[in-house]
């Protein structure tokens, strides 16, 4: 039997769901002990959870919210980038109690008449078919879709026991693809280790060998700005301007946000040239690890990153893997700020000695640590395409389910 045939259901409808709550905000993060506050990054966009990075909130502020999750929950994601508005998972559980932020929103099934499975599936169908992007609202940097819009969109409701059979058939063939995509994850995470490892035995090497110089005195150093967000003008432009979410990767082609020239010109924001080493000096990550990207093109950056442009004499891509293979040490250096957030003093990086050698010896360097980029970039792209295949399979079944083709 196909959705034609069952009952159409708004979300909000009692029958459906005897919650739906979005989450709160919370400026105070990381807290050592505190409770788990699950945010955007918490959905992944295959439909399941991804609990890799926690951030933690104080007990008494999560007690006083009330807004607890428990087996079976649904996060639905109300905020986000355009395209990620609308990601949902089905909450399995965790080793501790844990909240949700604003960007999140609860949905607490009636289970009389639907099976939390189901309406992940039946919101997950909707985000494959871009439902949510055409009908979210944008605001500038980010995308929304309104409790009250949610409340009324209406899903199929089959009897359960037709919910529980087609459930159980797309999560068996789901299986095997999800399996490759974890054993596939492994390995990248098992090489990136033993790359972190050579960098800092080439770091500790050269140390040894070659002159060294203050990281302060390698180049030009430009700091961050933010053009104001009230002014429209200053934002969707042409130039890059690169925060810490955009560091995730070693060489930069773009970032999330672009500015405009006006935006430029009347705000602290300053033009990096290409081929500058960008870190991050400000933020929470900074308790994981201190990342270092190098940019392909012109940028601006926040008041959370430096930029060095550096002098003739150093390669920017040989500088970035020395702070990288140096990357224990500054994070040593890492401090508190206040509301959790992490800092890396400038007098500390600012004088922190780095080997360098003659170019000849830069390029050795380079080319040798090239063959561990260009294996991780192989397995990270064979890694993206079995995730895109998954999500593609997955929309597909659902799609077959919706029309009883399985």
């Amino acid at each position: 039997m196909s959705e034609c045939h069952w009952n159409m259901l708004a979300i909000g409808d009692k029958k459906v769901c005897i919650e739906i709550h979005p989450g709160f905000a919370c400026g105070t993060k990381d807290v050592q002990d505190g409770v788990p506050h699950l945010r955007m990054n918490n959905i992944s966009t295959n439909g399941a959870p991804d609990f890799s990075l926690i951030r933690r909130i104080p007990k008494e502020i999560a007690e006083k919210r009330g807004r607890w999750l428990q087996l079976g929950d649904i996060l639905f994601c109300n905020t986000n980038s355009t395209e990620l508005v609308g990601k949902t998972c089905l909450f399995s559980g965790w080793d501790e109690q844990c909240t949700y932020s604003n960007h999140l929103t609860k949905l607490r099934c009636n289970t009389n008449s639907l099976l939390p499975k189901w309406l992940a599936l039946c919101l997950q169908k909707l985000w494959f078919g871009k439902y949510f992007a055409t009908n979210c609202k944008e605001f500038i940097g980010q995308s929304a879709f309104s409790n009250d819009k949610l409340k009324a969109v209406k899903i199929p409701v089959p009897p359960l026991d037709e919910q529980r059979r087609i459930v159980t058939r797309i999560e068996e063939l789901t299986h095997r693809v999800e399996e490759a995509l974890k054993l596939r994850r492994e390995v990248v995470e098992k090489i990136s280790t033993h790359f972190f490892h050579v960098r800092r035995k080439i770091f500790e090497s050269l140390l040894s060998e070659w002159p060294t110089r203050p990281l302060g005195k390698c180049g030009k150093v430009i700091g961050g700005g933010t053009p104001s967000k009230q002014r429209a003008d200053f934002w969707d432009g042409d130039i890059p301007w690169i925060s810490a979410k955009d560091m995730k990767k070693f060489v930069l082609t773009d970032a999330g946000l672009k500015i405009t020239e006006k935006g430029l010109a009347e705000s602290s924001a300053k033009l990096i040239p290409e081929k500058s080493v960008l870190f991050v000096v400000r933020g929470s990550i900074l308790y994981r690890y201190v990342p270092v990207s190098v940019n392909t093109m012109p940028c601006t950056i926040n008041q959370d990153l430096k930029a060095i442009a550096p002098h003739k004499s150093i390669d920017s891509i040989f500088l970035t893997h020395m702070l990288w293979g140096a990357n224990d040490q500054l994070q040593g250096m890492v401090e508190e700020a206040g509301n959790t957030a992490g800092k890396l003093p400038t007098p500390s990086w600012a004088s922190f000695e780095v080997p360098i050698p003659d170019k000849a010896t830069q390029q050795t360097v380079i080319g040798e640590l090239q063959t561990f980029q260009d294996k991780i970039s192989e397995l990270e792209k064979l890694q993206a395409e079995t995730t895109r295949e998954l999500e593609i399979f997955h929309s597909a079944l659902v799609a077959k389910a919706f029309r009883g083709e399985i």
